[in-house]
């Protein structure tokens, strides 16, 4: 997954919107943003309304800027924003690693938490 395609799925989850309610306020096809959040395509005509929606550059969209990214993890702990300062200097192949086993802890906790409830 490229920078772009994870800062807008991350950036979507946050806002607490489906790829759905994303792609009808910019304009265009669920199909068509669920190509952003792949990396399949770049969202080159729709960055100005894709930016003011989140409240973030472009540039930072498009990983050319982390003064966005500073800003939004100043009460994140020393720790975890060096691991994420980590991560984004990862390739491709590196984050899709990380990727994978996150989401695997992540559903396993998540299936924990729920059979102790």
């Amino acid at each position: 997954m490229d920078i772009t395609a994870y800062r807008l799925r991350e950036l979507r989850e946050k806002k607490g919107l489906s790829q759905r309610e994303v792609a009808e306020r910019i304009g265009v096809t669920r199909a068509a943003y669920n190509k952003y959040e792949c990396g399949a395509s770049k969202p080159i005509r729709r960055l100005n309304m894709l930016s003011a929606l989140f409240g973030v550059s472009a540039d930072y969209i498009l990983g050319k800027n982390e003064t966005d990214f500073e800003s939004e993890v100043h009460d994140v702990n020393p720790k975890t924003h060096a691991q994420v300062k980590k991560y984004m200097r990862l390739s491709d192949f590196g984050k899709e690693i990380v990727d994978i086993t996150l989401d695997a802890v992540f559903e396993r906790e998540k299936e924990f938490s729920s059979n102790q409830s």
